[in-house]
């Protein structure tokens, strides 16, 4: 018997994931895992506490889930950005980064892999910002880190297309949500007069696009900008 597709999202306590889980209809089940912040109850949500840092954890957390006979989407917003110039970055820093922003994201598929292809299907969705994968000043970890998240999904779209899996990035631009709403008023103003529209964009744009990714098969190893033209 063939379950209900299941959407698992990492890094939860978002507000673009809170703001845009609501979304999605009961034709879902929908997981969501969260660090520190758990965020409030939605109908049809089940929340679950994960420390990307921690392997033991995430192997015990994604064995104890009830995937077997379920289409399975991976939605991956679960990321850290320390702020550095490149000269001052150290090993630690570096360690952190890409434990939570890569290498944690690569476990969990290697763990759910299985079950995908056994069903001949799946669909995992990296989130990356545009901004992340053009690089700043002061965002060396990040932006190398989720680099190197989009390569693992062009590597993988090729290794496991075959069992109609896909591995696609979205990359987000400016949303009225956490790191944007904490920038001062000046640095708001001269990031909206860089967007054609002149506004921050609605999470149902990534609603809509994580859609239409479940729904296409065709789709895949694609970085798909969602930024306004940023």
């Amino acid at each position: 018997m063939v379950k209900k597709p299941i959407i698992l999202f990492f890094g939860g306590s978002s507000g673009i994931v809170k703001a845009m889980i609501k979304y999605f209809d009961m034709k879902y089940k929908i997981v969501s895992f969260y660090n520190k912040n758990k965020p409030s109850k939605i109908k049809n949500v089940e929340y679950k506490k994960l420390d990307f840092q921690n392997d033991k954890k995430i192997i015990s957390t994604i064995k104890k889930l009830s995937l077997e006979n379920s289409k399975i989407v991976i939605v991956n917003f679960a990321s850290i950005k320390i702020d550095k110039i490149s000269m001052f970055v150290n090993k630690t820093d570096i360690e952190k980064t890409f434990k939570i922003n890569t290498f944690s994201f690569l476990k969990i598929i290697q763990l759910i892999l299985p079950k995908m292809m056994k069903n001949k299907w799946g669909r995992i969705i990296n989130i990356s910002s545009t901004g992340g994968l053009d690089g700043d000043k002061g965002t060396l970890l990040y932006s190398s880190s989720k680099n190197a998240s989009h390569s693992m999904m062009k590597t993988m779209s090729k290794e496991y297309g075959a069992f109609n899996i896909t591995f696609n990035t979205l990359a987000l631009g400016n949303f009225n949500y956490g790191l944007f709403k904490k920038l001062n008023k000046r640095l708001r103003k001269k990031i909206l007069n860089k967007i054609p529209s002149k506004k921050t964009g609605d999470v149902k744009n990534i609603f809509n696009a994580i859609q239409f990714l479940v729904d296409s098969d065709y789709v895949n190893g694609s970085l798909i900008k969602i930024d306004g033209g940023y």
